[in-house]
């Protein structure tokens, strides 16, 4: 079970990386206008305004990083759920399900049928609506008939 967890964190990485990269963002904003106010006003210090300059540029670096390191994640999880679409397609004839996406790749149902459609969108794909949601989508020309 903590495996479990600790892969369905993983598979939200990049939107935490996301969010954190937007609020050290937002936080550098502030600084900066803190230094121009202090700046323009001159009842700062030097020091002072020279300290929100160098906190703004701290955190201008940080959410920079962030925003990389949660682009690398996205297209880590895009490319291991591509491989497991494709393992799917050569195992069941092209009939891929919700299901079986989220339990290889292991990341969550929302996740799996929110990359299915978005591919399907690219591709010659006929989406069948299953039980509880799970659906199923055939891939391919030569699948039409399934």
């Amino acid at each position: 079970m903590p495996c479990t967890i600790i892969s369905h964190l993983d598979a939200m990485l990049y939107r935490i990386q996301y969010l954190l990269g937007a609020m050290l963002g937002i936080f550098s904003l502030v600084y900066i206008l803190f230094g121009i106010v202090g700046w323009l006003s001159s009842d700062a210090s030097f020091q002072d305004v020279l300290t929100c300059f160098v906190l703004a540029s701290i955190h201008v670096v940080a959410a920079g990083g962030l925003f990389i390191a949660s682009i690398r994640s996205y297209r880590r999880e895009c490319a291991r759920l591509e491989t497991v679409v494709r393992v799917l397609q050569e195992r069941h004839a092209g009939r891929v399900t919700v299901a079986d996406v989220a339990a290889l790749a292991d990341v969550s149902h929302d996740d799996a049928r929110e990359y299915l459609v978005r591919n399907a969108n690219t591709r010659d794909v006929v989406i069948t609506e299953g039980r509880n949601g799970n659906d199923a989508f055939l891939f391919g020309q030569q699948y039409r008939n399934n």
